[in-house]
């Protein structure tokens, strides 16, 4: 069956992720793969913080193109699961453990997708390895983590990882700086 060959390679990296992973870092994982909505949503607020603080326009057109970013990953994620609905493979396959809450469909990875839209966009708004290196691990590990914990195929996490990354890059490009009128 077509279907069946194409989940082969997804399961076999899955089986070797999930069934060889630490079991000590289970508790590390699940926080890093819970932690993403609040780490999104803080760092959206924080640059409206700064903004509000400041009285900066820059500031508080950077905190609305990521607002829109984190609100532009969230509706695609809803409608591609919602459009796709692939069953999560602690789902199909018994030796895989569900170790962490996962919703009804599996493609893509929304925690993914989320997780490298927001540090995408802030490491384009922010360019500074400060802040560059720990957003993309910070994203890289919400990626493993979802796959260690069994709620995920590595093609779900892969392709959030390249949808989430084509939010971050392309969505703040179409919200543009009103240019300031002068008399």
């Amino acid at each position: 069956m077509p279907g069946e060959m194409l989940i082969a390679p997804d399961i076999g990296i899955l089986r070797l992720i999930h069934l060889q992973r630490y079991a000590g870092l289970d508790a590390f994982l699940y926080y890093i793969s819970f932690s993403t909505s609040f780490i999104s949503i803080g760092l959206v607020l924080t640059v409206l913080v700064i903004s509000l603080r400041k009285k900066s326009k820059a500031a508080r057109h950077t905190f609305y193109r990521m607002l829109v970013v984190l609100l532009s990953a969230a509706l695609v994620s809803f409608v591609l699961k919602n459009t796709i609905s692939r069953e999560r493979p602690f789902k199909t396959f018994p030796e895989i453990e569900k170790l962490s809450e996962a919703g009804s469909s599996s493609f893509p990875s929304g925690h993914t997708l989320e997780a490298f839209a927001i540090a995408t966009a802030f490491s384009i708004a922010f360019p500074k390895k400060k802040f560059i290196i720990p957003l993309f691990t910070w994203a890289i590990l919400v990626a493993y983590s979802r796959m260690a914990l069994g709620v995920h195929y590595p093609s779900d996490v892969l392709a959030g990882m390249i949808i989430g990354a084509f939010i971050g890059w392309f969505v703040p490009r179409l919200i543009k700086p009103k240019p300031e009128i002068t008399c």
